[in-house]
């Protein structure tokens, strides 16, 4: 039998707590151990969801994504910039494919999908101006939503941290996470 993560984790909390705290004199060093015990506690406590976040998160870069491309699929001209961020898309889409079982990836790769999605998104966000009127309405009206869900899992995912005021009033990351015990879809 192996030992679990959460067991590790655990147990280099309690250490620190039980041993190293009671034995330092130095208010700062108290106060340091006492964070890193505090965040040993809410790495145990998230670690498990670690890569089921990434992998729900692709799939929201992917929709939202996807859904770029739809509102930019017109017959109104568009300039350079915004014709490269697309191509630049389809030719990440081919290589991480919304068509694909990403969940059966690995974690780093799911990592690095994401961030270059973050990337495009951000270029889209830019070249906002640049995009037709009609066009540029779709494109905000896509994004509240998307943003407003990427907020709430944001602040439930810290909320162990304790930093938000509000982090009683935030959901648990298991309930945006899954559903039914399953993994949510976008």
């Amino acid at each position: 039998m192996s030992p679990e993560i959460e067991q590790f984790l655990s147990g280099m909390k309690k250490t620190i707590e039980e041993v190293v705290l009671p034995n330092l004199t130095d208010r700062f060093a108290q106060e340091q151990a006492g964070i890193v015990a505090a965040t040993l506690g809410f790495l145990s406590t998230i670690q498990d969801k670690v890569y089921h976040y990434e992998v729900f998160e692709n799939q929201q870069y992917k929709h939202i994504l996807m859904g770029v491309l739809a509102i930019l699929n017109t017959d109104k001209p568009l300039d350079d910039e915004l014709l490269a961020t697309i191509e630049k898309v389809n030719a990440h889409l081919q290589h991480d494919s919304p068509d694909e079982q990403t969940a059966l990836r690995p974690y780093l790769f799911i990592r690095g999908s994401n961030e270059h999605m973050k990337e495009f998104l951000c270029e889209f966000i830019q070249q906002q101006p640049s995009m037709p009127d009609t066009t540029r309405s779709e494109f905000e009206t896509l994004l509240k939503p998307f943003f407003n869900d990427l907020e709430k899992r944001e602040r439930s995912w810290v909320k162990g941290l304790g930093f938000d005021p509000e982090a009683e009033q935030q959901a648990d990351i298991n309930d945006l996470l899954y559903e039914n015990n399953i993994l949510r879809s976008h």
